[in-house]
């Protein structure tokens, strides 16, 4: 009978102690997530800002000088455009909020009698009628909160001025998060982490400025669109899909429909003109504006871009979402780099 051969696993003490102390800065990393979510807000902001601040101190102007110019340019920027439309928008949403639910159960009591007509069909339009009154419900118990909704979405005012405030230091310190990694990481990965972090922070600054355009011009075309339809809250609407196009292939959809259900309340063939207009500028965006200002700054496929944002939804909510593309592009920069590297062995 042959002897059975035992094997023995050793696990020394500095693997354990490794172990446990990778354990300890993951907790502590979880219980400073806001601080973190903070911070990268603050780091896209600023790679945003950096070359035309790079620009400006190439002509002479003082970087604190030209950082300075450069914010006040873009806060006053946003405040100009909020003091057009906030009167609007503000009178919109009141209105939007207080007749919404009752859109909703009016376009609840048109399936159930358009289920008489189609009675096979009746499973799927009862599902659909309690789920539309299930948004019904909640947009009543919200409505009066729209406010402190927004607050909460956006991590409120405190938060959004320490991202400004973080934004503006790391925007001033030419090089600063460099000098910090050379400092803090070995020799043999420096020249490596160093470039990846170059074209990480470029990748970053190209996407939330592609973003932000993106947005104002599907927010404009919508609008014009509505606008022409005569279809209520148009500026509304167009800012809710301007604002959603921040997450890729499901903002789109959630900012049509809204619109949608209005558009057939006001008159069915409306609603029918609506779809088109939602899909035509879905068309011109995928096929011409997303080519021309994205180009390849993501460079994710769409299953990896939802993939991202359900996951970052899942670990952080909102804020979550909103970075979960540009963060997982770094990351996917990161994974190519390693799959060329073994190539090359």
């Amino acid at each position: 009978m042959p002897e059975k051969k035992t094997q023995t696993i050793n696990i020394s003490t500095s693997t354990i102690l490794r172990v446990f102390l990778l354990i300890l800065f993951l907790i502590f990393l979880y219980l400073i997530r806001d601080i973190i979510v903070i911070f990268i807000f603050a780091l896209i902001i600023a790679s945003a800002m950096t070359p035309i601040v790079n620009t400006l101190e190439k002509i002479k102007i003082p970087r604190v000088i030209g950082t300075l110019l450069v914010f006040i340019l873009f806060l006053g920027i946003i405040v100009f455009l909020l003091y057009l439309v906030i009167p609007s928008i503000a009178r919109d949403v009141e209105k939007l909020s207080l007749h919404l639910p009752d859109y909703i159960e009016k376009l609840t009591l048109k399936f159930q009698g358009f289920t008489d007509r189609f009675s096979k069909y009746n499973r799927l339009f009862d599902q659909l009628a309690v789920f539309l009154t299930s948004v019904r419900d909640f947009l009543k118990n919200s409505s009066s909160n729209l406010f402190a909704t927004a607050l909460n979405v956006f991590g409120g005012i405190f938060s959004f001025a320490l991202i400004l405030v973080v934004s503006f230091y790391i925007s001033v310190q030419k090089k600063g998060i460099q000098r910090v990694l050379t400092a803090i990481i070995p020799l043999q990965y420096r020249d490596y982490i160093l470039d990846l972090w170059e074209r990480a922070q470029k990748k970053l600054g190209r996407w939330l400025q592609g973003q932000l355009f993106l947005g104002l011009i599907v927010g404009s075309m919508v609008y014009i669109g509505l606008y022409f339809l005569d279809v209520k809250y148009a500026l509304v609407l167009a800012l809710l899909a301007g604002i959603l196009e921040i997450f890729p292939y499901i903002g789109p959809v959630l900012a049509a429909v809204p619109a949608i259900i209005i558009g057939f309340l006001q008159a069915p063939i409306l609603g029918v003109w609506v779809i088109i207009l939602y899909v035509a500028v879905q068309q011109i965006e995928n096929y011409l504006i997303v080519p021309l200002v994205i180009g390849k700054v993501v460079e994710l496929n769409p299953v990896a871009v939802i993939l991202a944002l359900l996951i970052g939804g899942k670990l952080g909510g909102i804020p979550g979402m909103i970075l979960s593309v540009p963060l997982a592009a770094v990351f996917a920069e990161f994974l190519r780099d390693l799959i060329k590297r073994r190539a090359e062995k």
